[in-house]
């Protein structure tokens, strides 16, 4: 036995080489206690390797954390680290809160904050009522957001640069048609005071429009122009939030987000989400930007308080050890590249119902010629959320709800959508000779 255990703390190199049974028990298939050691010894090790084929950097002095709630802000490279959590979630069976339909856990449009009762009795829903992961765009309700979590979740958000919000939510959303002007019409009008307040107030769907990352935490439109409400509410946000990170700066973020969670290089391993062409953007120019600055002047004093607090959050951590570990994730970053043979996926011919993703989004296709998880790993990166989000939905209803009746009308399912094909009506062989005979009968009357 003290050859199969190696004679020492570490893996014995036959296990790292991947031999045999017979290699290391020399031939004694009978020893059913060697056999048994062997697969231990087999498992643990094999449960230490990354799907990349490297030893996974998981620190052994903390647990994972499994509860988790990301307030998910509209174009901060929100999209990135969702695809972080999704794949987490699926790949240890946690439970997510999931809209109906859809992407938005509520209904701005009709009033609605987020639906708790809805989302207690969700088909998708756990039998506790409560999620480990809740990850889906909603506005900031601590209360309601509470009752459907658990009380040692772990609270994350991102923000972004003000001016370069407002300009990718202009183009991502195609707003000109909202404000009936272009980008650097709209900018225009901006720093000539043309523009009518009753267009620059509303919000396109009821959600997007001035202040963007203010609104998403829950600070209503007239909150805005008052200071003692903004400097409560930044109290309140920081105590809330245990990381805000800043999608400037991304790396140290998801290094930050990684200590934070007790995750692995390989759980916070993502390719950029959502990234538009070049050709949709808008480069601003220090003016533009100023004026982007002055229009959204609420979102310029929130973004500058957790930029703050994000720098001290980096100089606790160490600046020395911080350029480490964020050099250590980009190499990681571009060996799983080669290795899932990544690359830009060519566009496709648009038709009258394509999606916005495919049209104006940059999308990756994956050449991976490793083991069947590998190129699971490698497919799962490039994932969108919305096709996660039905893989989820799936799961979930047949984990928590497939046994019982369910009265529940699953008709979001797009297999549920499909009409049924009517088949052609088929003539048997007897008709149509019947057929035939009439007619030559009907020719030799006339």
């Amino acid at each position: 036995m003290s050859e199969i255990n190696g004679g020492s703390g570490r893996f014995p190199s036959w296990l790292r080489t991947g031999q045999s049974f017979r290699c290391c028990c020399r031939g004694i298939l009978e020893d059913r206690v060697c056999l048994s050691q062997f697969r231990i010894l087999r498992f643990k090790y094999m449960s230490t390797v990354s799907p990349a084929g490297g030893p996974l950097a998981r620190a052994p002095t903390c647990r994972p954390r499994r509860h988790l709630v990301f307030l998910k802000t509209h174009k901060c490279g929100s999209s990135t680290i969702q695809n972080i959590l999704f794949r987490y979630a699926f790949h240890n069976n946690l439970s997510v809160a999931l809209p109906y339909s859809g992407v938005y856990l509520d209904n701005t449009l009709e009033g609605q904050s987020l639906k708790v009762k809805e989302l207690r009795d969700s088909p998708f829903a756990p039998p506790s009522g409560r999620y480990h992961f809740l990850i889906h765009h909603t506005r900031l309700n601590v209360r309601a957001i509470q009752q459907l979590t658990y009380d040692d979740s772990i609270w994350i958000t991102i923000v972004r640069e003000p001016s370069a919000v407002f300009e990718s939510m202009f183009h991502y959303y195609r707003l000109h048609k909202f404000y009936g002007a272009t980008f650097d019409h709209l900018l225009w009008k901006l720093e000539g005071g043309f523009s009518t307040r009753f267009k620059l107030n509303n919000r396109y769907m009821g959600r997007l429009g001035r202040n963007q990352m203010t609104w998403d935490m829950g600070l209503d439109d007239q909150d805005l122009r008052q200071e003692a409400v903004l400097k409560e509410a930044l109290k309140l946000l920081d105590h809330t939030f245990h990381l805000v990170m800043l999608a400037e700066r991304m790396d140290e973020s998801l290094v930050l987000l990684k200590h934070l969670l007790c995750w692995s290089d390989e759980d916070v391993l993502v390719m950029s989400r959502n990234v538009r062409k070049d050709r949709y953007r808008s480069y601003l120019s220090e003016q533009s930007v100023a004026t982007l600055e002055h229009f959204n002047s609420m979102d310029v004093k929130f973004y500058s308080f957790f930029r703050d607090r994000f720098d001290k959050q980096v100089e606790a951590f160490g600046r020395s050890r911080m350029e480490e570990e964020v050099l250590s994730l980009r190499e990681y970053r571009d060996k799983m590249w080669r290795d899932c043979g990544m690359k830009e996926a060519q566009p496709k011919k648009q038709g009258p119902g394509s999606e916005k993703e495919q049209q104006y989004v940059v999308q990756y296709q994956v050449q991976s010629n490793g083991s069947m998880r590998h190129r699971h790993f490698c497919k799962d990166l490039v994932r969108t959320g919305v096709e996660f989000t039905q893989i989820l939905r799936w799961k979930q209803y047949s984990r928590y709800h497939r046994a019982i009746n369910n009265p529940w009308n699953i008709s979001w399912s797009p297999k549920f959508n499909k009409k049924p094909r009517r088949s052609p009506k088929k003539i048997s062989l007897i008709s149509k000779k019947n057929i035939q005979k009439e007619r030559h009968s009907q020719r030799h009357v006339r």
